[in-house]
C-alpha cells in the first residue's frame, strides 16, 4: 500500500491564469489545450478564472501511486523530469518542496471550483475570489508506476 510521505497546503496567487511548480534547475514553458501542462522541470496548472485570485494548493509526495480520488471537478496526469528534485511554488516563490532525487516522476493533478471561478470572473476585488478554486498535485517516482 503506497504511503504519503509529505503534504504541503498553501494559498497561491493565481497570476495570469497560472500556478507554476518549477524545478529550481529549470526554466518553464507552458503549452497544451488542457488545464495541466507538464514539461521538463515544470508543471503548470491553468486556472479557469479570467482575473488574478488566490487559490488553495496542496502538494503531496507519495512513495508509490496513490489511490485515485473522488469529489474533484477535474483530474489530469502526466510524467515530469526533475533535474534537482526541488519544486518552487510560483508565482509567490515562498515554498520549495523536495519531491525526491533528480529523476522522472508521475504527477496526478486535481482541481475544484473551475466552473464557479469561471462564472465569477472577470471581476475586480481579489478578496471575493479567495479560495473559490483549489488544486491538489500528487507526485511519486515514475519507475513505481505500472
Amino acid at each position: 500500500m503506497p504511503r504519503r510521505l509529505t503534504r504541503l497546503e498553501t494559498e497561491v496567487l493565481v497570476f495570469r491564469r497560472m500556478i507554476v511548480l518549477l524545478d529550481d534547475e529549470g526554466d518553464y514553458e507552458a503549452s497544451g489545450q488542457e488545464w495541466l501542462s507538464v514539461s521538463p522541470n515544470c508543471v503548470v496548472a491553468f486556472s479557469a478564472g479570467a482575473t488574478d485570485h488566490f487559490a488553495s494548493v496542496t502538494l503531496e509526495i507519495w512513495d508509490g501511486p496513490p489511490p485515485p480520488l473522488d469529489g474533484w471537478e477535474s483530474s489530469q496526469a502526466g510524467r515530469v523530469r526533475l533535474d534537482s528534485g526541488y519544486l518552487q511554488v510560483q508565482p509567490t516563490d515562498t515554498h520549495v518542496l523536495r519531491i525526491g532525487p533528480a529523476g522522472r516522476y508521475e504527477v496526478r493533478a486535481y482541481s475544484a471550483g473551475r466552473s464557479r471561478i469561471a462564472a465569477l470572473t472577470p471581476r475586480s476585488g481579489i478578496e471575493e475570489l479567495r479560495g473559490v478554486e483549489s488544486f491538489l498535485f500528487q507526485f511519486w517516482p515514475a519507475e513505481l508506476s505500472s
